[in-house]
């Protein structure tokens, strides 16, 4: 299962910001994140007002365009002077911006990386007042950030890929629950998340084809995609959790009258979590999904399940003999309900800002799948305690 994506945080891209121009006065104003591989990044740009001064004039003022790297970024923050924040970027172009309404020239700039991958912050700014002729108008800046000549960003590199393996994995995995455990009622229930997940796999993996190339993608498959991601997240922690109730293990039904309350409460308010950490968490200092207010409130949920499960695991421990498939279940269980925030608080301390999505992506994905397989060994293995326990217990739902 896939930790979801639709964050995107420097996902190389086409960018088109509107701002107003009170807004740059004396400040440095974000616009995008993108990352570079070793290679060659290229940004382009133009601007224009979105309301012309003087329809008939050829005058112009002038706007800055800046490039600051992911370690000048944060020491430009601390300076108090526009101009010496202004000072710590690492490329710098000043742009005629015509009052007529027209766009400005289209610049490019080509930075060569031969060390490291780096994050850049594009941004502008209005240090020295030279927009103060068009004070109280909004300008329109686009941005196209290319990648090795790639619309995708170091982070995100080779994603396609990456999906179409998810994919196949996936239907390997829900192949085998149909051929060996059909009849099992766990399983059926795995097999759903699984159809799920899919679902969202395949969504992503469209929206980040035509994202290739023109750097947008379609934004209803993302969005599509996202909410069927945390469905299928969401219901296979609950299936874990219910499992530590003693479903199909001691019980022969599951109450849902008594969960559907809470796991309705739990997936509305991770939806809810989700859509400010996407649309309106601000990106400029964000490497990954979990980070922010948002983040950390999403962190707290998925500690909450875990103790949840774990409380479920002491109260069966006392109802079943096997205690070393007890322990078992515990661990696995437990290991997908607080990987998130393990692997997010690794890599926030111990990995560099290029790496840390990459990192928290890869181990969400290795870890959700090697317990997908895990469910489908012990309900389908006639050998596992779990097969022995479910026949004893004749489990009807």
């Amino acid at each position: 299962m896939f930790i979801l994506l639709y964050l995107t945080i420097a996902v190389a891209k086409f960018t088109r910001v509107t701002f107003p121009v009170n807004d740059i006065r004396d400040n440095i104003y974000f616009l995008q994140k993108y990352g570079v591989d070793l290679g060659k990044g290229t940004f382009s740009f133009r601007a224009r007002l979105t309301k012309p001064y003087d329809e008939q004039t050829d005058d112009f003022v002038y706007f800055r365009f800046h490039i600051f790297t992911d370690d000048y970024w944060p020491m430009q923050k601390r300076e108090s002077k526009c101009t010496n924040k202004r000072s710590l970027g690492t490329y710098q172009e000043r742009e005629k911006l015509p009052l007529n309404g027209n766009w400005s020239n289209l610049k490019e700039k080509k930075i060569n990386l031969y060390y490291r991958d780096k994050i850049y912050i594009v941004a502008t700014s209005d240090c020295d007042g030279e927009l103060a002729k068009v004070e109280g108008y909004q300008i329109e800046i686009e941005i196209t950030s290319l990648n090795n000549g790639s619309h995708f960003s170091c982070e995100d590199n080779g994603i396609q890929k990456l999906y179409g393996i998810q994919i196949i994995c996936s239907i390997l995995i829900g192949a085998y629950c149909i051929i060996k455990g059909k009849d099992d009622l766990f399983i059926k229930y795995v097999m759903r998340v699984l159809l799920i997940d899919i679902i969202a796999e395949v969504l992503f993996l469209l929206h980040y084809t035509v994202y290739s190339y023109n750097g947008v993608g379609i934004y209803f498959f993302d969005l599509l995609g996202s909410i069927c991601n945390n469905a299928s997240q969401l219901l296979f922690a609950f299936l874990f959790v219910a499992l530590s109730q003693g479903w199909t293990i001691t019980k022969q039904e599951l109450n849902t009258v008594q969960f559907f309350p809470f796991i309705s409460m739990v997936v509305i308010y991770q939806s809810i979590i989700m859509i400010i950490i996407k649309y309106f968490d601000g990106s400029e200092d964000k490497y990954h999904n979990f980070y922010g207010i948002g983040g950390w409130l999403l962190m707290l949920s998925k500690i909450g399940l875990t103790f949840l499960y774990a409380i479920g695991i002491y109260n069966l421990s006392k109802q079943v003999k096997q205690k070393q498939f007890i322990f078992l279940i515990a661990i696995v269980g437990i290991l997908y309900q607080i990987h998130y925030p393990v692997v997010v608080f690794i890599s926030e301390v111990f990995v560099v800002p290029y790496w840390k999505n990459r990192v928290i992506t890869m181990t969400t994905i290795l870890v959700s799948h090697l317990c997908m397989v895990f469910c489908a060994f012990i309900c389908t293995t006639k050998s596992t305690a779990y097969f022995q326990l479910k026949n004893q217990s004749q489990t009807i739902i």
